[in-house]
């Protein structure tokens, strides 16, 4: 039995502002996003329970768990935990080591992380860092070195306001001129727009949006319902669809499953008519009507679309023609 690494010390909840990690999604659809941990440990995976899901390819439901150091001994530390999958991981120096499913290992920041098409960076939250380290102002020696350096800042400022100040503002001006605007961030709405018509040319309509969180830039959107087998491949390209054109921004969370195989009816027609007062023929040349009983207690739902639809308690069938 292989054992999982931990820290001596992982309380339940951090304190507000205490964050000592910081996570960045270096390459994969999700690249750009930037996550400061401020819980003792998270979960990385595809699928939900997971704290943090991404939808790149070759990850587990639950890949890796991360479990930050609390203690001091143990701060600016990080214990790998493979749960789903194999996990890759580089130090500082360039060393590169992998973890196969069921293998753990503590590692100092900062390091990366690659899971599947992903590569991620856990580094220590300068901010904190700085903080937790500054040292004891009450000692004398320290109210010195204190003044120097705020001397020694104070000449630094009044030297470079000697310099001319033109140059510096036309300067400025050039690089603004030179950088190109930033696209706008797209809007909750824009993505569920786009969402909702990629469900419908994907032939996916019966899957839904059920939440949404906001008006304006980021946010997420929820999507609920079950497709059929041969639905599979459509439902995971629009999902890779949607997190690379909108995951910097908005969070898609899928509730969506696999719907149980129904077993094809035992019915034959001959012809179908779709105009005014539809039927089929069935195989005997009678005209059968919407609404009327079929072979093993299927019931003919109805006539639309190029669509026979047929129905059995919790259960649907669709002849497409």
């Amino acid at each position: 039995m292989t054992a999982l690494i931990s820290f001596k010390s992982t309380p339940d909840t951090a304190a507000p502002g205490q964050s000592m990690c910081v996570l960045e999604i270096l390459q994969g659809l999700h690249k750009g996003v930037s996550l400061a941990l401020d819980k003792p440990s998270y979960s990385i995976g595809s699928a939900a329970p997971a704290d943090l899901i991404l939808s790149d390819t070759d990850i587990a439901a639950q890949h890796v768990r991360l479990v930050l150091g609390r203690d001091p001994a143990d701060r600016g530390q990080v214990a790998i935990e493979a749960c789903g999958g194999d996990v890759a991981f580089i130090h500082a120096n360039g060393l590169r080591a992998v973890l196969t499913a069921g293998t753990g290992q503590r590692v100092r920041l900062p390091v990366e992380l690659e899971l599947g098409q992903a590569r991620l960076c856990l580094r220590a939250d300068r901010l904190q860092a700085v903080v937790s380290d500054v040292p004891n102002t009450r000692s004398p020696r320290v109210w010195a070195l204190f003044a120097a350096l705020t001397l020694l800042l104070i000449c630094a400022t009044a030297f470079a306001l000697h310099a001319p100040r033109e140059d510096a503002m036309r300067a400025a001006g050039t690089r603004q001129k030179q950088l190109p605007a930033a696209a706008p961030a797209p809007t909750l709405a824009q993505a569920q727009g786009w969402l909702e018509q990629a469900l419908k040319d994907a032939g996916l309509q019966q899957l839904h949006l059920v939440s949404h969180n906001g008006t304006g830039p980021g946010g997420q959107l929820g999507v609920e319902g079950t497709y059929s087998p041969e639905q599979k491949s459509d439902w995971l390209q629009v999902q890779r669809a949607f997190d690379s054109q909108f995951g910097q921004h908005i969070v898609l969370t899928p509730k969506v499953q696999l719907a149980a195989s129904v077993i094809k009816p035992r019915v034959r027609f001959q012809a179908v008519w779709f105009g005014p007062d539809p039927y089929v023929i069935d195989e005997h040349g009678k005209r059968v009507y919407p609404g009327a009983a079929l072979q093993d207690n299927w019931t003919l739902e109805g006539i639309a679309d190029d669509q026979v639809r047929l129905v059995r308690g919790q259960e649907r069938f669709v002849f497409t023609l």
